[in-house]
Order: C-alpha cells, then sequence, then structure tokens
C-alpha cells in the first residue's frame, strides 16, 4: 500500500511592514485596522493619518482595502504608474507597494506602510 501524504494547497496572506514590524493577514487573521489611535492594529505615527484611517481584510479570497479617513489614503502598486486615492471607498490590493496614510505613499515616510502578497503553505 502506498504513503499518501496530505495535500498541499497554497493560500495568500497579506504581509503590512511599518517600522520594521510585520503584520499579516490571513485566514487565522482576517483583519487589521490601521490609524493614529492606539486601539488599532497598526498604530500609525503621522500627523496625516486619521485616529482610524483604514482597514485591511481577507474577503472571498482577495484583499481588500478600505479608506476610513477624511484625508483619503494613497495606494501606489508597484505594477503600476500612477497612485490612486481613496476616499470612503475601498479597493483589492495585489502584488506589492505602498499604503498612504492621509498623505501620498510616493516619499515612503511614517505615514507609509508597505504590502506584499505572499503565498502561504497550509
Amino acid at each position: 500500500m502506498e504513503n499518501v501524504q496530505p495535500a498541499q494547497y497554497t493560500q495568500m496572506a497579506l504581509k503590512l511592514i511599518y517600522r520594521a514590524n510585520i503584520f499579516v493577514v490571513n485566514r487565522a487573521h482576517p483583519a487589521l485596522q490601521l490609524g493614529r489611535d492606539d486601539s488599532n492594529d497598526i498604530v500609525i505615527v503621522s500627523l496625516f493619518a486619521s485616529r482610524i484611517h483604514a482597514r485591511v481584510q481577507a474577503r472571498d479570497g482577495q484583499f481588500v482595502l478600505t479608506d476610513l479617513s477624511s484625508n483619503g489614503t494613497f495606494l501606489l502598486a508597484d505594477e503600476q504608474t500612477a497612485e490612486r486615492r481613496l476616499r470612503q471607498e475601498e479597493t483589492i490590493l495585489s502584488g506589492r507597494g505602498w499604503i498612504g496614510l492621509g498623505k501620498s505613499a510616493a516619499r515612503h515616510g511614517d505615514h507609509s506602510v508597505r504590502f506584499a502578497l505572499e503565498a502561504e503553505t497550509a
């Protein structure tokens, strides 16, 4: 009789990097909130960020960025040439890039969070 190994399948995870700290959105942690307030999962040390600025969540196999702020959230994906500004709306994250809270992500300051989608094996 053959020894059959359990099937491996690939699930995606979203890594968020802020100030050398790595945060992960995946099956075990399906959502993170970002903002200036200490109650957020990722506390952004910038006056450009709102107290509760944005949320990233896993939804239907994708990762959704939702702007909750008054100043907007900026998305600069590596595969895009133009930055996108979200105002009280949401978008699907893909690949890798930068999220700017309240200000352009192009300068990668304290208001910016790096993101990357990666496969995780379960």
